[in-house]
Formats: structure tokens, C-alpha cells, sequence
């Protein structure tokens, strides 16, 4: 977690520092090492949220764009009380960066859970899924420029994978553009994606893009 509650302010992590965490109140101490990303972490996770992923860099750098009280907001179900904690609630909308390998019943279930939300995805995770992409995608006859069509290529799954969400999905090749995915058919490889700036992808939500 990149927050805890410190004397009941929201405060990200520092060297020796304990705090509570607002899902589900249990103890948290700060990790602050030199190699991974400063971060929360619970003595016991027994009764924290189950959908909790290690975040690194890419991760870290997405939510700062957005404003700290947007941040890490807890998600009630009241008729189970059951809580998660949504990286980015903005606008009325939840944004979930996903960088690591995620099930796809497990995908539907936070897409139902939150309902309006749309996700980003890490299209870098792969060593060659970039490489694919780039290779892929070709400028339809359209006057909207940022409009492409595509054919995939090569054996990445990013695109099939994520082509079964309800939700909307916009995927970072690292470029300062992330790419709508707006159709594709794993049968046939065929697609569609919509190139937007994340300038105007962050700011579309009231963030900052630095």
C-alpha cells in the first residue's frame, strides 16, 4: 500500500513508521529498502483485501498523477461487507492499474464489483508484447489519425486477454500514448485501438500528467 492512517491523516510510507490501514484497521509498518518500492505492509493480512498485488514502479507512478485523496479508496458492499480497496476513485469512476498477470473470473468479478471503473494495463510486462504491438498496428482510411487498425502478430496474449473484458481498457506500451482497445477477435487477430495521449487521458479524469 502506498498509504496507511498515521495520527489519522493519510500518510505514505517513512523509515520506522507504523500506522493502521483504512480497509481494515488492522497494524501496518513502513518498508522503506533499497530495492523495492517504499510501501505498507500489513503484520497480518488475515483480514485485509484479498485483491492486493505488490506494486512497483509503473504502478507507483500512474497513481501519482492523480490527486492523494483520489487514491486507495475503500469499496463497501453492504449486504456482505465486503471491502476492497480501488487504486484510484476519480470523477465518479474507479481506475485500476494492472500490471501483474490477473485471472479472468477474478477480472469480471472486480469489473462487477465496481461497476463504473475502467482499467489500465502494463503492456510491458512482456519482452516482446511492445515489439508485437508496434508491429501490429497500421492507419485505417479514417480522418481520426489516432484511429488504427491491427493484426496481430507473434504469440503474446495481451490483446485476446483482455478483449473479454466489460469494462474499458486502455493499454501502456510505455510511450507517452496509451491505446484504447476498442475491439479484437482472437479468432481471426483482427482489431481495432484508439491512440490517445496520457496527457489527456490523465487530465480527462482531473489528474496531472508530469
Amino acid at each position: 500500500m502506498k498509504y496507511s492512517i498515521v495520527n489519522n491523516v493519510k500518510h505514505p510510507p517513512f523509515k520506522g513508521g507504523v500506522g493502521i490501514c483504512a480497509c481494515c484497521g488492522n497494524e501496518t509498518v513502513a518498508k522503506c529498502g533499497n530495492f523495492k518500492v517504499h510501501h505498507w505492509a500489513h503484520k497480518s493480512r488475515k483480514h485485509c483485501d484479498p485483491w492486493w498485488e505488490n506494486e512497483g514502479e509503473w504502478h507507483r507512478l500512474w497513481k501519482s498523477y492523480f490527486p492523494v485523496e483520489s487514491q486507495e479508496i475503500i469499496f463497501k458492499q453492504p449486504e456482505t461487507n465486503e471491502k476492497h480497496i480501488a487504486d484510484v476513485y476519480i470523477k465518479q469512476t474507479v481506475i485500476e492499474f494492472q500490471s501483474y498477470s490477473i485471472k479472468e473470473d477474478e477480472a469480471r468479478i472486480r469489473e462487477s464489483f465496481y461497476n463504473n471503473m475502467v482499467w489500465v494495463v502494463d503492456g510491458c510486462k512482456s519482452e516482446f508484447d511492445k515489439i508485437y504491438f508496434h508491429q501490429s498496428v497500421y492507419t485505417p482510411h479514417t480522418d481520426d489519425v489516432y484511429l488504427r487498425k491491427l493484426r496481430w502478430v507473434g504469440r503474446g496474449k495481451i490483446l485476446a486477454k483482455w478483449s473479454k473484458s466489460t469494462k474499458p481498457v486502455f493499454i501502456d506500451f510505455g510511450t507517452d500514448l496509451v491505446w484504447h482497445l476498442l475491439q479484437f477477435d482472437p479468432k481471426t487477430k483482427h482489431g481495432l485501438v484508439k491512440a490517445i495521449p496520457k496527457e489527456d487521458f490523465v487530465n480527462s479524469f482531473g489528474g496531472k500528467y508530469t
